[in-house]
């Protein structure tokens, strides 16, 4: 029997990290694994010295700062423990530079997206592993494949970040930063398939030598995270106004939408901030649910998996990888984030062919429920291990 340890650290971005870790190990469990818990929500973080010198088959956590921790002699803490780390980086892995940078004995890195893997065998080369690993949600009604009634047209969810305020704190940083940010801004809008290191790259001929060298890209990566920051936040403004002024019928949840442009049209229903679970239950509500990528240019994300388990059309930008999972017009919908008109009217379409929303609803359900359960993941893992 498989004996893993998950850690449940940090209660963040709505309880997001404890429900994954919840659900990943009863995934595991029910592949038959053993699972222990360390959640600092239980125990003191002093506690988990009482797991030095144990073995298990392997560690996990989301989005760690545990390879960071050292002991009073200086060693690490997870090379105090018998097994292999594995961290779930939820983002890109510029986020994580002080964490990857840790050279642990026996390192391994999951993400949401293949070029974030990449990356992180390009320049974390201490690192054994990096392999793409995404998340899931959670069908509400699993022994009901029925379409269920809906009381909801379109459904976006997810945090509103006012990108005038990222723009403000990239003005107010010293100014060789705050220049090649606004630069690597406009290279990434102007061509938008261009990864934020490809486009630091297409930058290096135009900069000294002494600024930038290969050694030290990823701390140079870290240090114009507010590009990343400014795309997200814009992009998903940009696009959601636009819908918007198409008098589309939106429904917004998440922190800080009360506070943004889109609270002025009398369309949109605004929903504050619920727990990471309950979002399960608005999928369910919506005919369709808008995912727009964050900013993973080959890579997918938890909210397509867990509207297509709640019988909601996902409508989604698309990535090659997602072209490989699914077929449009068959089990989603890709739209053309660059175009917004095209998406209001294949949204307005979509919602007046109410039979030709549900099979695709419904083609999504079956083709997620197969694929991309939890216990397909665990599955996945078990063997990537």
């Amino acid at each position: 029997m498989k004996h893993f340890l998950i850690f449940s650290i940090k209660p963040v971005c709505y309880n997001s990290y404890l429900y994954f870790a919840d659900s990943l190990a009863k995934a595991l469990r029910d592949c038959g694994a053993e699972i222990e818990f360390f959640s600092s929500a239980k125990e003191p973080l002093e506690a988990m010295e009482r797991l030095a010198n144990r073995t298990f088959d392997a560690i996990f956590d989301f989005n760690s700062e545990l390879p960071r921790v050292k002991m009073d002699d200086g060693s690490y803490f997870l090379d105090q423990i018998h097994a292999p780390f594995y961290d779930i980086i939820l983002d890109h892995p510029l986020y994580h530079h002080d964490t990857l940078k840790q050279k642990i004995s026996d390192f391994h890195v999951l993400c949401l997206d293949q070029n974030h893997a990449a990356y992180i065998c390009k320049h974390y080369t201490h690192i054994k592993s990096a392999a793409f690993f995404p998340m899931t949600g959670e069908d509400l009604l699993p022994d009901s494949a029925s379409y269920p009634q809906k009381q909801t047209d379109l459904l976006f969810s997810g945090t509103y970040t006012d990108y005038r305020q990222v723009e403000q704190s990239i003005l107010s940083s010293p100014s060789f930063l705050g220049e090649i940010t606004k630069k690597l801004i406009d290279r990434m809008q102007n061509d938008v398939s261009l990864t934020q290191e490809d486009a630091l790259r297409q930058l290096l001929p135009s900069l000294e030598e002494s600024e930038i060298i290969e050694e030290t890209f990823p701390l140079h990566m870290q240090a114009c995270f507010l590009c990343d920051s400014y795309l997200r936040a814009f992009s998903r403004e940009e696009l959601l106004l636009s819908l918007a002024r198409e008098k589309l019928p939106l429904t917004l949840c998440g922190n800080g939408w009360r506070k943004s442009p889109l609270s002025g049209f009398s369309q949109i229903n605004i929903i504050d901030d619920i727990s990471f679970s309950d979002t399960f239950a608005l999928f369910r509500q919506s005919k369709i649910t808008l995912n727009l990528l964050p900013g993973f240019k080959n890579g997918t994300h938890d909210r397509i998996y867990s509207s297509m388990l709640n019988h909601s059309l996902c409508l989604t930008d698309a990535s090659p990888l997602l072209k490989e999972q699914f077929q449009d017009g068959k089990d989603l919908c890709f739209y053309d984030a660059s175009q917004p008109k095209e998406a209001a009217d294949k949204i307005a379409h979509l919602l007046t062919d109410k039979e030709h929303l549900e099979t695709i609803s419904q083609n999504g359900y079956f083709k997620a429920k197969e694929n991309h359960s939890w216990l397909a993941r665990a599955v996945c893992l078990l063997k990537m291990i």
